[in-house]
């Protein structure tokens, strides 16, 4: 199947919106004129943090820090975690059809990433689930979304970013950073630019995704690359559907929670899952699940469900998460794991509010 590289750059004014990036992945799945796989770029005009779709905002971010610095929010359609992004950041997105044998399959849509840093002097690697590092510091998370028989996967290439800011505005749950064996986010991420051999230290973000592009066509020249470039009424489409969805500020920010209890754990090859919750003579009376699994679509609503009045204990905890189906609705996690997470207050994390 061919591979069709879409030209975003005449949509520079109307990228300036937050909510159009997050839509432009969806876009390109649901719209029929796009049939084959497809890369495109996106490059954010100001600081913005993007959560995962079933990430916690009010725990997730410094929202305190972000309106004093003037750093946006924004919630993709895509699982995986929250990601500070700005001007200093490329990100590449692939959109594919699903024969079966990519979806999920991180490795495979970051080979190009890496080939392409190696020729530049950076000894890149994928580690863990979806991440990109250099030096035992990450660069790039990667997340997928899937609609119908098409998804999409990306990451960021951190060239030039605000690390200061990022550290700052982040704020992930501790487990997940302890699972990374770090204390902070400035310790855990990196730049690029400092691993760029001399020939490529004053290389743009333009050249390098000009790289990019050429490494995965396999050619020297940019007009043998088979190119689609956006339209006014590409553009028009966009905005009209991504500000219905993407800009609600009620979707974006979602739920704020004010339960009496926040645990949070990490679990290999799934993500980190946070539920917040009250307990009550000894039953729960509310819970809400987040988390940065990969997994947009499942329903963490039929979960919630079976949680709310069930006695606080490991063995109606674990009969809950059975009858919620959290194979189906988060990953492959033991439904007993969970129920320990609730109990142990080893796992208890804060969701601070803003």
């Amino acid at each position: 199947m061919a591979i069709l590289y879409v030209d975003v750059s005449s949509g520079d004014d109307y990228l300036a919106q937050p909510a159009i990036g997050q839509y432009l992945s969806t876009y390109f799945i649901t719209n029929p004129k796009f049939n084959d796989e497809v890369i495109f770029f996106y490059r954010p005009k100001t600081p913005i943090i993007i959560c995962g779709v079933n990430q916690n905002v009010y725990s997730e971010v410094d929202l305190t820090y972000c309106k004093a610095h003037g750093i946006k929010i924004a919630r993709r359609g895509a699982g995986g975690g929250a990601v500070y992004v700005d001007p200093g950041n490329l990100t590449y997105c692939f959109v594919d059809n699903d024969d079966s044998h990519h979806y999920l399959d991180f490795k495979h849509y970051a080979q190009n990433a890496i080939a392409t840093l190696k020729d530049l002097g950076v000894d890149a690697a994928m580690t863990g689930r979806n991440d990109l590092t250099v030096d035992g510091k990450k660069f790039s998370g990667m997340s997928a979304l899937k609609i119908g028989n098409r998804f999409s996967t990306g990451g960021t290439l951190m060239v030039d970013v605000d690390l200061d800011n990022a550290s700052r505005a982040l704020r992930p749950p501790k487990s997940k950073m302890a699972s990374k064996g770090v204390k902070s986010v400035h310790s855990r991420v990196t730049n690029l630019r400092p691993y760029f051999s001399s020939h490529y230290q004053n290389m743009t973000l333009s050249q390098l995704q000009t790289k990019f592009l050429l490494k995965l066509f396999h050619t020297t020249n940019l007009n043998q690359i088979p190119t689609y470039v956006m339209t006014d009424e590409d553009w028009r489409a966009i905005e009209k559907a991504a500000t219905k969805k993407f800009g609600d500020q009620k979707w974006i920010m979602g739920e704020q929670t004010t339960d009496m209890y926040y645990h949070s754990q990490h679990f290999a090859g799934v993500g980190t899952v946070e539920i917040s919750f009250s307990v009550d003579s000894g039953v729960l009376t509310h819970a809400k699940v987040f988390g940065d699994f990969n997994k947009m679509n499942g329903n963490l609503h039929q979960i919630e469900t079976q949680l709310i009045g069930t006695p606080y204990n490991t063995a109606s905890l674990t009969e809950a998460f059975t009858q919620g189906d959290v194979a189906q609705n988060i990953g492959n996690i033991e439904p007993a794991s969970l129920a320990e997470m609730l109990i142990d207050q080893q796992f208890a994390d804060k969701a601070t509010i803003n």
